[in-house]
This record gives structure tokens, C-alpha cells and sequence, in this order.
């Protein structure tokens, strides 16, 4: 169920959810790559799961980038 007012929001990071992705993160000037699936997303956050069992929240506003993992056929593992 929404609540009033969110349905009018823009949410960015939606279609990648439950995706492989490695977003461009800028902390106190250092830009870090950090591959993770994208979780959830707020309005102000969004919720990555770095490896089972460990989700955090990073502000929409330290992300610069998003990119999925895009895994060739011939590279997969059965």
C-alpha cells in the first residue's frame, strides 16, 4: 500500500533491483567502486546488499554512477 504523496515519487534506482550492479560511490572524496545488489530504495536512501547477510543504506546523493554486471555466457559457471 502506498501512502499519500509517494506514489508521486521518482524512483531512480528501481530498475535495478535485485541486480548485480556496481555503483560509483564518492565518501569524503575518494570514489570507490562497490559491486552489490541493489535491495530497496527510499526516497533519500537506497538499501545494497554487499554479500548475504550484509545490507546497508547509502545515500542517494554519494551515488555518481550505476552499472550492471553483465556476465558472458562463455565465463558462467554451471
Amino acid at each position: 500500500m502506498l501512502a499519500k504523496g509517494t506514489k508521486d515519487l521518482s524512483l531512480v534506482y528501481s530498475h535495478w533491483l535485485g541486480k548485480s550492479v556496481v555503483m560509483l560511490v564518492v565518501i569524503r572524496q575518494c570514489y570507490l567502486p562497490m559491486p552489490c545488489h541493489i535491495v530497496a530504495e527510499s526516497v533519500g536512501d537506497v538499501r545494497v546488499r554487499i554479500q548475504p547477510g550484509w545490507e546497508i543504506d547509502i545515500r542517494k546523493d554519494l551515488i555518481l554512477t550505476v552499472e550492471e554486471v553483465v556476465i558472458a555466457a562463455k565465463d558462467r559457471v554451471n
